[in-house]
């Protein structure tokens, strides 16, 4: 083509790089927030406006952001971002989880003493400034993800007002009688030396030993029992917690089951329950010898002989002794399980637990030799002194589902201590609570049956916790008989001094001090007649700070608000915060605080496997945003089915890359030939569009409302495929392919290029606006170049409304009466919505039939470009022909087609079939020559062999 042919085209300009340079504009954009304070504007925009308010659950401030918190606070970021483009007022405001064991069990380490040895004082001090340090880096590596939040105004657990909130609810439950003080064996982790919540404990398998213990009974109880009988008879006790034996206090036979003395190899008899009896002798490897039959009735209220002590304990009936498994004979400790516990309240055991809280034998333990020992390691004592009395009949290994901390993965023990309850059958709380979570909305459907499950399955929360960081629980024990007080106007007294001096206010103050400022009367005593009293020392469940959020948070702020529109947290907090803040939400108001949880899935590699630093399989958010960019992790975010696990490696991230870069290439193009535009000036209207371009726009319509959609029901991959898809399939390889001739080489300010570009903007303007909230940097930068005004952030701007092109056009053309038969409807049933997507639909097939017949021409080599051809079509039913004569005049479909020329016959004669029965379709080289202007073929007398369609315009 010559310079002077050149020239006269409109050729693409613009400065927006087809490379995103994320190193630079990035940055650049986050500085060009701060000096706008996005963030706090953010905060307040739209404010008297409907509200949208997302509740922050409060990420622990304990070391640097993994890529789960990157996954949960972007997916947070993306739904507020596009409700508050929804002209919503959208407050977020962040928070901190600040309290508890990891806190605590860091700074002791680094303080370089034992938990004995600290001084509370200090440690706190301590604690305050670990957390604060971790609070400061993850707020500033949380903004690098682009997430808009108003981060001056954030809320924490160590907060003096947030600590003196927390008491203040807890006060609530107090009034109304929901905590109690008791003795009960509760699941401890040495480790951690604390009591765990049965949120807080997770099942693992693990090995342990699996014995079979010969428990003696005495010379007199065999002789009434069996007389018969010359030889010892045992009852055949089986465990995997050989520690438990020298705690040992009963010995349980189900009521109703019938038992059988068996005869070992060497002659030892002992009983098991009879329907047991095939398996253990299998398992003993001896022939069944039943040398007699007893109901257990037969030794109720009679003793028998602790295996090592040779101490006469009780034996019970109790319908708890399953005689599925095991020997139906039990051994009950009921300082060392939980069903043991209520046994042996229920029959005056003694709750014996002489066990330390890292988990060692103590004083009163017997043998004498224990005291002292790790009970890991009496495990094998206990074995080998049984080994030793000829008590352990038989022994193996068994792999099973054992109880572990869910902080420090290591097994628990139960041991029986004085903790605080919430009682949580009290008013039918529980009942209450699944009733609420009947009304939210989850998201996946499977979090109501979870949350239902895991709070329907509980009868009680252990709210104590034996440590120093964290509230005190504001209670009193008697110096003589431990006897707790505890008063809503004791706790809210402490609680006002909190708020000034943070929950310190506890060390500080004396018992003087509380009956001085009236907290507890001067004349304070026991039931048991003291008057001595000492302070409790034990602190409250982490799960009850950030349980009382929604009043120390949603319900002090007006700007927030209750209920929250939406939770949004990983699937483990059906176990923890979700559950808490219900429980905690029922009891202090009496309904759900959120309208709506939404959950995701854990991050892992392309195996499945959890990511871990111990494997070696993590990538961290700062190295995705290094190589990549924020806005790619950011879409990776969005492209995940986040409902399950989300996968994660570089090449998931290659292929998101992949699809970010059609994104922007696809935005790029129609930003270039918007050069020199003004919608305002050279806008045209809808009814002067050309047909294409009213299609194009009913297209757009469709994807926004579908975009919009998937935002409101938090369906983000939705979001991701449909912008992927409408990029590539919809825009890049159909519409703008088919408009680039109009746009190259139309008059600059011809009808049908107007027409193109009018098009283009609103296109641009939505595509930028519906990815915003996804591409936060990519949608600011191109605003930038599109809208010239960089004063306000496209997040502060609201989304289009597209139009609706067909409710629009309705009417002002006739339905194709033969049409109407297309999806078996009747005419009447046919709107002019259903009669021109119906068109497209045909038209659009079509091309794909014309395209896959030159193709086939291409590779015969007879067509080197789709220019290069002339199309001659039939379509041989009356009601395809007549979508033709609406729309497909030659003309129409020769830059429908982007061929040269297109011929309508009269007849499907000499013409090739296609995958479609109603058309036919002949490919054949183009008749005249090639425009050195805009290639396409003409027959034309220009000297240069300018088409005549180049000739009208340069002149």
């Amino acid at each position: 083509m010559s310079n002077s042919y050149k020239d006269t085209l409109n050729l693409p300009t613009t400065d927006f790089s087809i490379r995103a340079k994320a190193k630079e504009t990035e940055p650049a954009l986050k500085a060009r927030w701060a000096e706008q304070k996005l963030d706090e504007v953010s905060y307040t925009h739209n404010e008297g406006k409907e509200k949208f308010v997302l509740h922050d659950g409060p990420p622990y401030a304990n070391g640097h952001i993994h890529l789960g918190h990157a996954l949960n606070k972007i997916l947070k970021d993306a739904f507020t971002k596009y409700h508050r483009m929804q002209g919503k007022h959208v407050p977020v405001r962040p928070g901190w989880d600040c309290h508890g064991l990891p806190i605590e069990h860091k700074v002791t380490s680094e303080m370089g003493l034992r938990a004995d040895e600290v001084d509370p004082k200090a440690l706190k001090a301590k604690c305050r400034e670990f957390a604060q340090g971790w609070i400061d880096t993850q707020l500033a590596e949380f903004k690098e993800l682009g997430v808009l939040a108003n981060w001056d105004k954030l809320y924490y657990t160590m907060d003096p007002a947030y600590e003196a909130s927390i008491l203040r609810a807890f006060s609530k439950f107090v009034a109304q009688g929901f905590i109690e003080r008791k003795g009960k064996t509760v699941p401890w982790c040495p480790s951690c030396q604390t009591v765990l919540a049965s949120a807080e404990i997770e099942h693992k398998e693990r090995k342990d030993p699996s014995i079979y213990i010969l428990f003696p009974l005495p010379d007199d109880v065999k002789a009434e029992a069996f007389p018969d009988l010359q030889q010892p008879v045992n009852l055949l006790v089986w465990t995997t917690t050989p520690w438990t034996i020298p705690l040992n206090r009963a010995v349980v036979l189900n009521p109703t089951a019938k038992y059988v003395v068996l005869e070992a190899a060497d002659g030892t008899l002992f009983a098991v329950g009879a329907d047991l009896a095939d398996k253990m002798c299998e398992m003993l490897e001896i022939e069944k010898k039943v040398v007699a039959q007893f109901d257990a009735s037969l030794l109720e209220g009679k003793k028998v002989l602790h295996p090592i002590l040779e101490t006469p304990v009780p034996i019970l009936l109790d319908p708890m002794v399953l005689t599925s498994d095991g020997t139906a004979v039990l051994h009950s400790a009921p300082g060392c399980g939980p069903e043991d516990y209520f046994l042996g309240v229920k029959n005056g055991l003694e709750i014996f637990s002489p066990l330390s809280p890292d988990g060692k034998y103590t004083e009163g333990i017997l043998p004498v030799e224990l005291e002292g020992m790790p009970v890991t390691d009496g495990q094998i004592w206990v074995i080998r002194a049984l080994a030793a009395n000829g008590r352990l009949l038989h022994k193996k290994s068994i792999r099973h589902s054992y109880p572990h901390c869910w902080r420090c993965h290591g097994g628990l023990i139960f041991r029986a201590t004085n903790q605080w309850f919430c009682n949580l059958q009290k008013n039918d709380l529980v009942t209450k609570a699944l009733a609420e979570v009947e009304k939210i909305q989850f998201v996946p459907d499977w979090g109501k049956v979870r949350l239902s499950s895991t709070i329907g399955s509980r009868t009680e929360w252990c709210i104590s916790r034996q440590r120093h960081w964290g509230v005190p629980i504001p209670g009193l024990l008697c110096d003589d008989c431990c006897e707790a007080y505890l008063t809503p106007e004791l706790v809210n007294a402490v609680a006002d001094g909190v708020a000034k001096q943070g929950i310190e206010y506890w060390d500080n103050v004396t018992i003087d001090d509380l009956k001085a400022s009236g907290a507890i009367p001067k004349d304070l005593s026991c039931r048991c007649g003291s008057t001595t009293f000492r302070q409790e020392r034990d602190i409250l469940d982490v799960w009850f700070d950030s349980g009382v959020s929604s009043y120390a948070v949603l319900e002090q702020d007006k700007d927030l608000g209750l209920p929250a529109d939406v939770y949004l947290e990983g699937s483990d907090q059906h176990r923890g915060w979700f559950q808490s803040s219900l429980l905690c939400s029922m009891v202090l108001r009496g309904h759900t605080p959120t309208k709506a949880i939404v959950t995701h899935g854990f991050t892992v590699d392309e195996k499945g496997h959890k990511m871990s630093k111990s494997i070696g399989n993590t990538i961290e958010p700062q190295a995705i945003i290094d190589k990549y960019s924020v806005d790619i992790l950011r879409l990776w975010v969005a492209s995940t089915d986040f409902e399950g696990d989300v996968v994660i490696s570089h090449n998931v991230l290659k292929n998101v890359s992949e699809v970010y870069r059609k994104i922007r290439n696809t935005c790029r193009f129609l930003l270039s030939n918007l050069s020199g535009f003004d919608i305002a000036k050279d806008g045209v209207e809808l009814l002067k569009l050309e047909a294409l371009d009213q299609y194009a726009l009913a297209k757009l319509h469709a994807v926004d409302q579908k975009i919009r959609a998937s935002y409101e029901r938090y369906h983000l991959t939705t979001v991701f495929h449909t912008l992927g898809n409408y990029c590539t399939s919809d825009l890049s390889s159909f519409y703008l392919d088919i408009i680039k001739d109009r746009l190259y080489c139309e008059k600059a300010d011809g009808a049908t290029r107007r027409s193109a570009q009018t098009v283009c903007y609103h296109i641009l303007d939505s595509l930028t606006r519906l990815m915003a909230p996804v591409l936060s940097f990519m949608a600011e930068e191109l605003s930038d170049y599109y809208q010239k005004d960089k004063s306000q952030s496209i997040h502060l701007q609201n989304m289009v409304q597209c139009v609706d092109v067909w409710e629009v056009l309705k009417g002002t053309a006739r339905i194709v009466p033969q049409i109407a038969h297309y999806r078996g409807q009747t005419r009447a049933e046919t709107t002019y919505r259903m009669h021109k997507e119906q068109q497209w639909d045909y038209l659009v097939q079509l091309r794909d039939m014309v395209l896959k017949a030159i193709e086939t021409e291409r590779g015969a080599g007879k067509v080197k470009h789709s220019l290069e051809a002339k199309v001659t079509l039939h379509v041989d039913k009356e009601s395809y022909a007549q979508v033709l004569l609406e729309i497909g005049t030659p003309k129409f479909l020769k830059d429908f087609l982007i061929v040269s020329q297109v011929v309508i016959a009269p007849s499907s004669e000499g013409l090739q079939e296609t995958e479609v029965s109603w058309l036919q379709v002949k490919v054949e080289n183009a008749d005249g020559v090639k425009c050195p202007r805009c290639w396409q073929y003409d027959v034309t007398d220009h000297p240069d062999g300018l088409c005549s369609r180049c000739q009208q315009v340069l002149a």
